[in-house]
């Protein structure tokens, strides 16, 4: 195959500007990209016009290196980047579907980061030198048609040879209850009532799933007793069976959320069962005192994580701001606020800020049930991602709304950082995600908060938030600041 052959249109803006078109464009070429530059490609007595109307005209893709002054010239139709601007309005006309032109912004300070006939371009951003590498990489792989993610082939239709649904009546609901013994048959059970619209059914099936729970638990607790964890492997592995336990009503209340029924969504009360669901408090054993807040802490997780996915922010929000209690050290506050329900369990003083998060974002691989409510791994963990970067951005609201913005250096943060810990990918996965729900103003105007201030302490927000993090990992694990470039420019991208 001949190597792709690709225009390079910019604007001659500095020298150093053309020093960095002229690295870009050597770096492409390092990778079997034919690239024409007039640096190159155009020299005394050549013919201007030529060389572009030839380059746009006879390249496979076009690249146009968008900065402040080339938006300008383009739109106004000056010099070189004008001209170009004409050749290629016209070959958009001629086919409005083409995917020839690239637009790369280097440099933008203004609303316009592209020439107006290139607003519906899908762009890709180096204006940040440190992101330069995972810029590149998607650009080369759109040139040479190799993507990250290539689209799967279409499967069979999985219901195209069930039979049909078998209707669940009150009259079936004790014979059926008999015959869930897993999360995962509690979780179809849950669907079935709620396609029904049996809520005195569901209520049934709580209620028996709590009495199921609470004896289960009682039969742990003697086994627990005997227990003493001493490695952060062994405390996962008696927090994962006391959480399989639980399973079945995390199951019911998730397809409720899944439902978007206004009759079974609102699932604050699974908060306070978990901690009532049997007498935690009556032991002299801190693991079985505390076991409440790590179920809580995975419960609310999940919910929002859920909630974010059937665009329920609010749903989501909802919870994260009730207020529940702690048994040791005896105290009340908000789900958000709290350290022991965030990620901080107390018991743990061997594991370190992102063992916290590993215990919940590694749960997809040990926890089977999952995979009823989540399609994959990333989406699992992208949408834990985006719920804790929403209360990261709920915190500054509550900030600003008490009047403490100014002194970010000295401000304490409650929503720990540990999300930031996760992969390039899933972060950008999560903050799309964000972006896309429909609940965002939320976070700041249920507290009479504008997005005017919101924007106005973002950045410094964000540069407590760099050094928190760098604080908490003390660069053990990652080279960066842990801050997805689209995360940073949330509000740029709202």
């Amino acid at each position: 195959m001949e190597p792709p052959k690709v225009f390079a249109s910019y604007s001659h803006d500095s020298d150093e500007h053309k020093k960095w078109v002229r690295k870009f464009c050597t770096k492409l070429r390092e990778n079997e990209v034919d690239v024409t530059l007039d640096q190159w490609d155009l020299g005394p007595g050549d013919d201007r016009i030529v060389f572009m109307e030839k380059g746009v005209r006879d390249s496979d893709r076009v690249l146009a290196i968008c900065t402040d002054a080339y938006v300008r010239k383009a739109n106004a139709r000056e010099r070189g980047a004008g001209f170009e601007g004409y050749i290629i309005t016209a070959e958009l006309v001629e086919d409005l579907g083409t995917d020839k032109f690239i637009p790369i912004i280097r440099q933008s300070t203004g609303k316009e980061k592209t020439p107006t006939f290139l607003k519906p371009k899908v762009y890709l951003d180096f204006t940040n030198d440190t992101q330069f590498d995972v810029s590149f990489d998607q650009l080369l792989r759109e040139i040479h048609g190799a993507p990250l993610h290539p689209k799967p082939p279409l499967g069979e239709n999985p219901f195209s040879k069930l039979p049909p649904e078998v209707e669940i009546s009150s009259h079936s609901l004790l014979e059926i209850f008999e015959i869930v013994e897993s999360a995962s048959d509690a979780y179809k059970t849950a669907e079935a009532l709620i396609v029904e619209g049996n809520k005195p059914g569901w209520l049934q099936f709580v209620k028996k799933i709590n009495q199921n729970i609470s004896k289960s638990l009682q039969k742990w607790k003697l086994e627990l007793v005997q227990l003493s964890p001493k490695s952060k492997e062994q405390l996962f592995k008696v927090i994962d069976q006391t959480v399989d336990i639980v399973s079945p009503l995390i199951c019911v209340s998730l397809a409720g959320v899944e439902s978007k029924e206004k009759e079974f969504n609102s699932q604050k009360s699974v908060l306070h069962d978990l901690f009532t669901i049997t007498e935690w408090k009556d032991s002299s054993y801190t693991v079985w005192i505390d076991m409440p807040n790590p179920l809580r802490y995975v419960y609310h997780s999940l919910h929002g994580g859920l909630a974010l996915k059937t665009d329920q922010l609010t749903l989501a929000l909802n919870i994260a701001k009730e207020e529940v209690r702690i048994t040791y050290p005896e105290s009340k506050g908000k789900v958000w606020k709290m350290g022991e329900l965030t990620g901080g369990i107390r018991f743990s003083s061997k594991m370190g800020p992102k063992d916290h998060w590993e215990l919940l974002a590694d749960a997809y691989k040990r926890w089977e049930w999952l995979s009823n409510i989540f399609a994959n791994d990333l989406e699992y963990r992208s949408l834990l991602v985006a719920y804790y970067m929403a209360l990261n951005i709920y915190e500054l609201a509550t900030v600003i709304d008490s009047g403490d913005q100014e002194d970010f250096n000295n401000y304490r943060l409650k929503v720990p950082l540990d999300f930031l810990s996760e992969e390039y990918e899933t972060k950008e996965r999560a903050t799309d995600i964000l972006l896309r729900n429909s609940g965002v103003p939320e976070l700041w105007e249920c507290l009479n908060v504008t997005e005017d201030q919101m924007k106005n302490f973002w950045e410094p927000w964000i540069d407590r938030c760099k050094q928190r993090f760098w604080n908490d990992y003390r660069g053990r694990y990652y080279k960066n600041d842990g801050i997805h470039h689209d995360h940073e420019n949330f509000f740029d991208n709202l």
